[in-house]
């Protein structure tokens, strides 16, 4: 099989392209020239030569883009774009007229935009029910069949997160970036949820002291087991980070941890605490 280009094969192919994807054309230049051109092949002379498949329509031309130069102040893009479509009796849509105005901005500068839109409140309009009671612009049925949409204290909505759902959850501080919280209950806001290894470490041993925390011996954020939940205060947690105490293995953590408390009562000691 031949699969070499000439000056033939690139005639034939600039005359087959247009209509026809590169299959098609591969299958035709293949069974006049007895060749074995693939499509990324076609593709790629196709490229090479700049040879198009389909014509390309262009709409904005010389003489459509003069008229909207000249028609487009007092309008919105939707009054522009029936003008355009009724005069050349083209289809174009709101989208289109606003990334013509975009790129006609970019490229030479001008500024199509008339700041008119009809889908905007109007400075100075006053909403019909302004200062009124519900009786005054509201059918006794209307209020009736309103009241059953609001939302009543207690409600839970519909697609709530049952108790006992799992998440990762991020707060604005990096060291609780991926910590697993566990919803508890429903009605307390942010207390719905709380971290789940807390919930573990106070099942097991009670309420967690003020100023104190949970770590993780071995780092791993996944594991619940008890044996891995270390209990410290805040001033010893800090103490483990400055001096490195923290490791991957959870009785090498356990030892910096029993250093930093050591550390922290002899500081307390020394400052009277």
């Amino acid at each position: 099989m031949i699969r070499k280009w000439d000056s033939e094969k690139i005639e034939y192919l600039k005359q087959i392209c247009p209509g026809r994807n590169e299959k098609e054309i591969a299958d035709m230049i293949n069974k006049k020239f007895n060749t074995t051109f693939t499509k990324s092949a076609i593709n790629s002379i196709k490229s090479k030569h700049n040879i198009k498949s389909k014509k390309v329509v262009r709409v904005y031309t010389d003489e459509v883009v003069e008229f909207i130069i000249n028609n487009y102040q007092g309008k919105d893009n939707i009054e522009l774009a029936e003008l355009v479509n009724k005069q050349f009796n083209l289809n174009v849509n709101v989208a289109s007229i606003c990334n013509f105005k975009a790129n006609i901005k970019r490229r030479k500068g001008i500024n199509l935009n008339t700041g008119i839109n009809r889908g905007c409140i109007k400075k100075g309009n006053i909403p019909m029910n302004k200062g009124k009671k519900w009786s005054e612009y509201m059918s006794e049925e209307g209020m009736k069949n309103s009241s059953k949409t609001w939302y009543k204290k207690g409600n839970i909505s519909s697609n709530a997160d049952p108790i006992g759902t799992e998440k990762i959850k991020y707060s604005k501080s990096n060291k609780d970036d991926g910590y697993i919280y566990i919803k508890v209950c429903d009605g307390k806001k942010q207390k719905n949820w709380i971290p789940k290894h807390r919930l573990i470490y106070e099942q097991h041993y009670g309420k967690i002291p003020a100023g104190h925390k949970v770590i993780f011996a071995d780092g791993n954020k996944e594991n619940f087991d008890i044996d891995n939940l270390i209990l410290v205060k805040n001033s010893e947690e800090l103490i483990m980070n400055r001096r490195k105490l923290i490791f991957d293995n959870k009785e090498l953590t356990k030892t910096g941890a029993n250093i930093a408390k050591v550390l922290n009562k002899a500081y307390e000691r020394q400052k009277g605490l």
